[in-house]
């Protein structure tokens, strides 16, 4: 297996252990979680569509408005009417100011998905609304949605999305064919975003329209220079006028989402210059080539909410760390514990904290097929300082529960002994080797306060145990609100 294939698992273990903030709007979308398909075609593919709709009927006059989903609480409701707003939107683009296309276009299409040419979008429709269409760097893009007889009754939506990409100038039929299809997505959001990578690469984000884009250079912290986008209620970016950058929606004067745009700050693997930079703080015993590829994959996937490449805090052999099986193995139930190689990285963020991963590499096979698992923090402090202490838990934290919770703690230098205090009295003590240790402390971690003794006993450093997950405070979503 190449390293690639591994930290792509890893990273897939990695994301699982995330821990979000409460959110009622994000527990919506959870509960009406919809599928996708992405169809590859040669180009690395990212994708982003959603949810929630009411529909539109392109085959009768006038507006046409279905019926909410059942249990329209959790603030799903202003959301399925900000989709609403989306789908009465005109068609926007430049190809799709063509009404004769956009109508052989939408034929097209119906008539492919009555076909069963869509095999994720199978259940009846009534009409199908091209909702952006334009030439794009070469390619011919277009978002369309499909209005169903009835709602979903799994999800409860009464639209789907499908995103299509073609050769520039491309027939109405070719655009309608199965080949063209990129995304399909059994629900209707308000703020859809396709990203094709690649050499010919394109990112569209659509709007509902009487919203205007704005964007920013990456900020410092959380000072952002916004100017509003041309286009208005929809972007494009090519691969010459993608920058490092943040998006903003605004509809009637209120703020809906703020996002980073497409891309990374580690657009080509980490050289060597950059390793050296992020090696430079390093505490520990670290695998460079593993540091330089989970650098890399890590910056790739959290983009542009980093305002530097990441940095390797530390890197050790731990023994006996908590492991917890994957789902669906046969001993799913029965956490283990094992020795394992961590490597410990972080990033300052966009917003002013930092945000760090913790890589745990088994040092044998496990019988899951699991080849890398681990968690990630938010701290306020820069992890990297070598003169400080981070101390991270490395499984899951019940803030009510009961028991034992590891923690792993990385140390300057000169420590000797980590001691960890609750309300002014010890609770637990380990010895350090190598900068770091870890260790069993009672749950839960809020409150507690870590010391880093030096070998006459005095405290060299001291601090509290970093938040779990990775938070994104600058991100928008407020589709949900009045």
């Amino acid at each position: 297996m190449t390293v690639d294939d591994e930290l792509s698992q890893a990273l897939a273990e990695l994301s699982r252990t995330l821990t979000p903030q409460p959110d009622p709007y994000g527990r919506a979308r959870a509960r009406y979680r919809r599928s996708r398909q992405r169809r590859l075609g040669g180009l690395v593919l990212a994708l982003v569509v959603s949810m929630g709709s009411m529909a539109f009927a392109v085959t009768s006059p006038g507006r046409t408005t279905q019926p909410l989903p059942a249990d329209p609480t959790e603030s799903i409701a202003p959301v399925l009417a900000w989709s609403d707003r989306l789908l009465q939107s005109p068609p926007r683009g430049a190809v799709a100011g063509d009404s004769g296309y956009v109508r052989q276009l939408s034929e097209q299409l119906l008539a492919a998905q009555r076909r069963g040419e869509f095999s994720r979008l199978m259940v009846p429709v009534s009409g199908v609304k091209v909702l952006f269409a334009d030439d794009v760097d070469g390619q011919r893009v277009a978002l369309a949605a499909f209005v169903r007889n009835q709602p979903d009754p799994v999800t409860g939506w009464p639209s789907a999305a499908v995103w299509l990409v073609a050769d520039e100038g491309a027939s109405a039929q070719e655009l309608a064919g199965t080949a063209a299809v990129r995304g399909v997505s059994d629900a209707l959001e308000p703020y859809e975003s396709l990203a094709v990578d690649g050499p010919e690469a394109v990112h569209v984000a659509v709007a509902p329209a009487g919203c205007v884009f704005l964007s920013s250079p990456l900020p410092d912290g959380n000072t952002f220079r916004w100017a509003p986008e041309p286009t208005g209620s929809y972007l494009i970016r090519t691969a010459e006028t993608q920058r490092p950058e943040w998006w903003r929606v605004d509809c009637g004067g209120v703020t809906r989402k703020i996002t980073p745009g497409p891309g990374s700050l580690a657009s080509t693997p980490i050289t060597d210059a950059q390793l050296a930079t992020a090696m430079s703080r390093a505490r520990g015993s670290v695998e460079q080539q593993r540091a330089r590829e989970l650098a890399y994959q890590w910056a790739q996937s959290v983009g542009y909410r980093l305002t530097a490449l990441p940095s390797v805090v530390w890197g050790g052999h731990v023994v006996g760390l908590p492991i917890s099986p994957a789902e669906g193995s046969p001993n799913a139930t029965e956490p283990s514990v094992e020795d394992a190689q961590v490597t410990v990285l972080s990033a300052p963020t966009v917003g002013g904290n930092w945000v760090g991963e913790v890589s745990i590499a088994p040092e044998q096979p496990r019988s899951d097929g699991v080849l890398s698992t681990g968690t990630s923090f938010t701290a306020t402090a820069d992890p990297t300082d070598p003169g400080g202490v981070l101390a991270v838990s490395i499984d899951d934290d019940a803030a009510g529960g009961k028991g034992q919770q590891f923690l792993l703690v990385v140390t300057p230098a000169a420590a000797t002994t980590v001691r960890v205090l609750r309300d002014g009295q010890e609770v637990a003590r380990s010895a350090v080797s190598g900068s770091g240790t870890a260790m069993q402390v009672p749950r839960p971690t809020a409150g507690l306060v870590v010391e880093a003794l030096d070998a006459s006993g005095r405290t060299i450093a001291s601090g509290q145990v970093a938040q779990q997950g990775a938070q994104r405070t600058a991100e928008t979503d407020t589709w949900n609100q009045e």
